[in-house]
């Protein structure tokens, strides 16, 4: 029941598939081009490939291609570093990529395209798959900034399709717009739900508000799904006259303002909340119920089972088919079967889910996590810094970004472009801290940690002055 592609390619062998860059690829050329790419892949002779990829027509070929011949996919952030990716593959082992975009990362095979197809082929059926293996592999992290390997099976896509499937509403005849980057849970999953249920993608290579709304008339587009900083850009562009029927927010939480600018615009928006262990969205609301903008995510998708933890800080606490199992190189946290999300809430009396605080100290920024202690790592190594936090501020376009601040040792004086100049080479972009400010000391807690709600309300204090 796995096989996706295949059925669809047997089942509506001409139908639009994917329409990439003014190109439109059926269902069976889909399947066969995928078919044929399997057998190259198969000649790298890895159980788990690393996929440096971008929104691309290689890119949805290598991923099919992949699964045909029963890889273990993982998805690379492209925004990183080559430090930062090094150090997500070693912790499981892979030493093999494939890229659709340009990479340098020493010590590693890297594949691009051409060399793919020029590798010789290893002639092998498509693999046989169950519900419970591992079809992708997409790293996240905790507020430690460990990065964890989550591991998304056949089951976990597969049932969260389905419960996306009767919340937003789309069907066989649908035409989804996908702008969201591929190698984020949020734009991988609308690559599989297209095929799962047989509708159409249109892939967008990039972002850009002047293009996306043009898409949508000539595409005839019913759905899509975007983080709320990609809304708010559009909103200011004219509407589109063809009547989408939803777009899906998620990966960062939205402001009334935004919601209330959309509804007003007439876009039939639908908040979400999910995470890569839940495989995208668990819990929704819909535009046209009237909860929308009293600041819930909705209620959990009818596969999905939600419950408060009043003794520890009303931390949300899920359970499904769509949810993670165990990650690949860190312990999980469940109990009586529940994974703890580490997000802090409540359920009001009609089961709608209200999130307080996203993993307290995660900092999400134009959808992307944004780790503090990673940064504080980073800034650390630098001499004439004896200690540093991070702590957040809100940014009408971004959401949330990150806040330097830094104690500076005794004698000695560092200049903001030293410390950047510093990140740049460590950390991804987005990541990098937007303020700098030196503090007569960083606030510790009693066990010689950093306190980041101390320093959080002293970096407050201070913008007030």
């Amino acid at each position: 029941m796995y096989n996706w592609l295949q059925i669809q390619a047997q089942r509506v062998p001409d139908k639009p598939a994917v329409i990439f860059d003014g190109e439109t690829v059926t269902f069976s050329q889909l399947y066969n081009e995928s078919l044929k790419l399997k057998d190259h892949m198969a000649s790298l002779n890895r159980e788990r490939v690393g996929l440096f990829i971008g929104n691309t027509m290689d890119a949805v070929h290598v991923i099919h291609a992949a699964i045909m011949a029963g890889i273990e996919i993982v998805l690379i952030n492209t925004r990183l570093t080559e430090r930062e990716i090094a150090r997500q593959l070693d912790d499981i082992g892979v030493d093999t990529v494939v890229a659709t975009e340009p990479l340098e990362l020493e010590g590693y095979a890297v594949h691009g395209m051409a060399a793919l197809w020029n590798r010789d082929p290893v002639p092998c059926q498509p693999a046989a798959v169950s519900g419970d293996s591992i079809l992708s592999i997409m790293f996240t992290s905790g507020t430690t900034g460990r990065a964890k390997a989550v591991p998304q099976t056949f089951g976990n896509h597969h049932a969260s399709a389905l419960g996306c499937e009767d919340r937003f509403g789309y069907s066989e005849g649908s035409v989804w717009m996908n702008v969201n980057p591929i190698y984020h849970i949020s734009g991988f999953s609308v690559l599989l739900r297209s095929v799962i249920r047989g509708c159409t993608m249109v892939l967008v290579e990039k972002f850009h508000e002047d293009s996306v709304w043009g898409a949508v008339e000539e595409y005839k587009v019913t759905h899509t799904s975007m983080v709320p900083v990609m809304l708010d850009r559009l909103l200011g562009r004219p509407m589109p006259a063809h009547e989408l029927q939803g777009v899906l927010l998620g990966g960062a939480g939205v402001t009334r303002e935004v919601l209330r600018a959309a509804l007003d615009a007439g876009l039939p928006v639908y908040n979400s909340f999910g995470m890569t262990e839940t495989c995208s969205q668990i819990v929704s609301i819909a535009h046209d119920d009237p909860k929308i903008l009293e600041g819930t995510v909705g209620r959990p998708l009818d596969n999905i089972e939600i419950r408060i933890d009043d003794s520890n800080d009303g931390e949300l606490l899920v359970r499904g088919a769509p949810i993670t199992q165990g990650y690949l190189n860190a312990e999980i946290k469940v109990s009586d079967g529940y994974f703890r999300t580490g997000d802090m809430g409540y359920i009001d009396a009609d089961g709608y889910l209200y999130i307080l605080d996203r993993r307290r100290d995660l900092i999400i920024s134009g959808g992307e996590n944004v780790y503090p202690k990673e940064i504080e790592d980073a800034v650390n190594m630098i001499p004439a810094i004896s200690n540093a936090a991070v702590v957040k501020r809100k940014d009408a376009k971004w959401g949330e970004v990150p806040i330097l601040l830094i104690e500076e040792r005794t004698g000695m004086a560092i200049e903001d472009d030293e410390i950047m100049g510093h990140l740049n080479g460590l950390l991804a972009r987005y990541k990098l801290p937007k303020e700098i400010h030196r503090m007569p000391r960083i606030v510790m807690t009693s066990t010689g940690k950093v306190s980041r709600a101390q320093n959080q309300k002293v970096y407050d204090a201070k913008k007030k002055q």
